[in-house]
C-alpha cells in the first residue's frame, strides 16, 4: 500500500518541479501578466558556478545582471516605484556587460513602471501595474538574497 502512494507522490513532485526550476538553469522567481497579453518575469539563472539575475518580457527579450550589477537594477526599481505621475517619466537605463550583445534596459514610471528591453531579438515593453509593486518588491528581494549567497 505504501509503495502505491510513493510513485504518485514522486510523479507529482517531478511534474511540478519544472514550473520553478528548469533544466536550463532558470529559476522563475515571479511572473506578471500584462493587459495586452505580454508576460514579464524576474528569474535567476545558474550556469556552472555563475548565478545571475534575469529579467525577460514574454520570453522573447531578456537582460541579465551579475552579482555586482544587480544593485543597479534595484536602484532603478526603487526610484521608479516611488515616482508618481499621470504620464511616464524617464527613470534611467542599464546596459548589460559581458555578453555578445549588450542588451539595454530602459525604465520609466508614472501610471505603472514601464520596462523596455532591447536585445538582439528586438525591443519589447511591459508595464508593471501599481497593484503588483508589493509582490515585485518581494521578488526583487529574493533575487538579491540568491545573488548575495552565490559564490560569484
Amino acid at each position: 500500500m505504501k509503495r502505491s502512494l510513493f510513485l504518485p507522490a514522486v510523479l507529482v513532485v517531478l511534474f511540478l518541479l519544472p514550473a520553478a526550476v528548469r533544466a536550463d538553469g532558470i529559476t522563475v522567481i515571479g511572473t506578471y501578466a500584462g493587459s495586452d497579453g505580454a508576460t514579464f518575469s524576474i528569474d535567476t539563472y545558474v550556469q556552472g558556478s555563475t548565478t545571475v539575475g534575469l529579467i525577460n518580457i514574454s520570453k522573447k527579450v531578456s537582460i541579465t545582471f551579475d552579482k555586482a550589477e544587480w544593485q543597479s537594477f534595484v536602484e532603478l526599481w526603487e526610484k521608479a516605484r516611488v515616482t508618481q505621475s499621470n504620464s511616464f517619466q524617464f527613470i534611467g537605463t542599464y546596459k548589460e556587460t559581458g555578453t555578445t550583445y549588450n542588451s539595454l534596459l530602459m525604465m520609466a514610471a508614472g501610471p505603472g513602471v514601464q520596462f523596455v528591453i532591447n536585445d538582439e531579438s528586438g525591443t519589447l515593453l511591459f508595464v508593471l501595474s501599481p497593484g503588483d509593486y508589493a509582490k515585485f518588491d518581494t521578488d526583487v528581494a529574493k533575487v538579491t538574497a540568491t545573488l548575495s549567497a552565490s559564490q560569484n
